[in-house]
C-alpha cells in the first residue's frame, strides 16, 4: 500500500485513517467514509510529491556563478514579435555561448488526453548527442513536467564533469520559480537547486529562456521527445 505524506499537523491522523480504511473491508465503510468517497471518485493522487516545510538550502547559500534568464539579450515579446525576429534574437543568445559548453534543451508536454512527458536534448562539441525522454504521471502539469526535465538535464554535467552548463527551456515560469529558490519547499525544486549548487562550485550554470515554435532546431527536437 502506498501512503500519502502530508506535512501538516494532521499528518498522522490522515495516515491512520487511510491505513484503517484500506484494512477495513466492510462495504458500508468503504462506500460511505470520506476517504472512501475520495478514492471512488478518483480525487486521491498517490503520486503527489511531499512538500518539505524547511529548506535544506539557506538564503546564505552562494549562487554567484548561477544565472536565471527569463529574457533574451534584447527584450522582446513572443506575442507581439514576428516568429523570425524571435528566432534571430534566440540565435543571438545561443551563438554567444561557448562552443565548448554543452547546451541542454529541456521541454515538458501534456496532450489533450492528459498524457504527459519530459524530454532533454543536447549536442556537445565532439558530436556526442544526448537524448532523454520519459513519461510522467497522467495529468501532470506542463510546469512540473518542465521541472522534471531540468532535473534530469542536470545529471549530464554532473556525471561528465563539464565545465559550464547551459539549460535552455521554453517555459519562463520554471525559470522564475527557480530564481526564487530560497522559497522553494517541494522536493523536485530543491533537488534541482541542490544539483545547481554542486555544479556552481566548479563552473558556471545558466538557465536560459528560449521561445518555443520559432524554428530553433534543438528546441524543436526536444519538443518532439517530450511528446513521444
Amino acid at each position: 500500500m502506498k501512503r500519502l505524506t502530508f506535512h501538516t499537523f494532521a499528518r498522522h491522523s490522515i495516515e491512520f485513517q487511510m491505513t484503517n480504511w484500506q484494512m477495513d473491508k466492510q462495504p458500508e465503510t468503504e462506500k460511505n467514509s470520506p476517504i472512501g468517497v475520495v478514492w471512488k471518485r478518483g480525487f486521491w493522487d498517490f503520486d503527489i510529491e511531499p512538500c518539505i516545510p524547511f529548506s535544506c538550502l539557506t538564503p546564505t547559500t552562494s549562487l554567484d556563478k548561477v544565472s536565471f534568464n527569463d529574457q533574451l539579450l534584447t527584450s522582446a515579446s513572443k506575442h507581439t514579435q514576428h516568429p523570425e525576429m524571435m528566432r534571430q534574437l534566440s540565435l543571438e543568445v545561443i551563438n554567444n555561448i561557448s562552443s565548448q559548453a554543452p547546451m541542454l534543451y529541456t521541454d515538458g508536454s501534456k496532450s489533450d488526453s492528459g498524457r504527459t512527458g519530459s524530454g532533454v536534448y543536447a549536442k556537445v562539441e565532439d558530436g556526442l548527442v544526448f537524448r532523454c525522454r520519459f513519461r510522467n504521471p497522467d495529468n501532470c502539469s506542463v510546469f512540473r513536467s518542465e521541472l522534471l526535465a531540468i532535473r534530469e538535464a542536470l545529471v549530464f554535467p554532473l556525471r561528465f564533469e563539464i565545465r559550464d552548463t547551459y539549460i535552455l527551456t521554453d517555459t519562463k515560469s520554471s525559470i522564475q520559480y527557480l530564481k526564487n529558490w530560497p522559497k522553494i519547499e517541494e522536493q523536485t525544486g530543491q533537488e534541482i537547486i541542490s544539483k545547481i549548487v554542486t555544479l556552481s562550485q566548479k563552473s558556471r550554470v545558466c538557465i536560459q529562456w528560449i521561445p518555443s515554435h520559432i524554428g530553433v532546431f534543438s528546441n524543436e527536437v526536444v519538443g518532439l521527445l517530450a511528446k513521444e
